[in-house]
């Protein structure tokens, strides 16, 4: 094998190391929800991917003094509690989203399909990250539907670099599947 091939196979084989530590950002905070009422407000709640996926417990992640308030509107407003349950039945806790773990496979595919397919591992690690950023426009409106205007979700470092690592690996699969196209360009020029 020449060093031009093992160069290509290493690079190929380096290509899924993105892929697979998207698996380690997903555990950084995915969405952020903080209080627009304050520009300078800190996150009242982070959840991960993992997190989501798994069923959050809201009196778990909703920091102090958020916590408290949420819970003073539901003691002090049973509607409030009734239109909480509406859109989260087993409020404060929501729902395990085991669908989203088909994300994590998609990844894993993409991570897979880098050895053997860059075109498909490029698509993957594409409609994986769509996904992602899918997820957080869900969570919005979902805090939008609870009916506290104040509400911000926004998205957390987990998402921004689970994002970045997807670029990164889609990046070296156009190289991976355009660097034959250079190479046999040269040669034709080399002839002529």
């Amino acid at each position: 094998m020449s060093t031009s091939n093992k160069e290509k196979s290493l690079f190929k084989k380096i290509t899924a190391l993105p892929y697979l530590l998207v698996f380690l950002a997903l555990l950084m905070p995915l969405a952020n929800v903080s209080c627009s009422a304050k520009d300078d407000s800190k996150p009242i709640a982070e959840m991960s991917f993992y997190q989501i996926a798994s069923g959050v417990d809201l009196d778990q992640v909703v920091k102090d003094p958020a916590l408290g308030q949420m819970h003073r509107m539901v003691k002090e407003n049973p509607k409030v509690l009734d239109h909480f349950k509406m859109q989260m039945p087993n409020f404060p806790q929501m729902e395990p989203i085991h669908h989203l773990y088909g994300i994590l496979a998609a990844v894993f595919l993409a991570a897979l399909f880098a050895w053997f397919v860059p075109l498909a591992s490029t698509v993957m690690g594409l409609l994986s990250m769509v996904s992602l950023w899918s997820l957080l426009m869900k969570l919005s409106q979902v805090s939008d539907t609870l009916g506290i205007p104040l509400l911000k979700v926004e998205a957390g470092i987990g998402l921004y670099c689970a994002s970045f690592l997807i670029l990164i690996g889609t990046a070296m699969n156009l190289a991976t599947m355009i660097r034959p196209a250079v190479l046999a360009r040269r040669a034709r020029k080399k002839k002529k």
